[in-house]
């Protein structure tokens, strides 16, 4: 990967395609954030759970 995000969960380096997470828009800005697969996969289960 030429660029090296990192995890804006747990801060990791991505070293392979994650996930990202956009925020509910305010006004016209939407924030992004980058996500590794264990956290991604997280977050999905908790979702799922609600």
């Amino acid at each position: 990967m030429a660029i090296s995000p990192k995890c804006d969960k747990c801060g990791q380096e991505l070293k392979e395609f994650g996930g990202i997470l956009l925020s509910p828009p305010e006004g016209r800005v939407v924030e992004k954030f980058h996500l590794c697969k264990d956290c991604y996969r997280e977050i999905h289960r908790e979702l799922k759970q609600n």
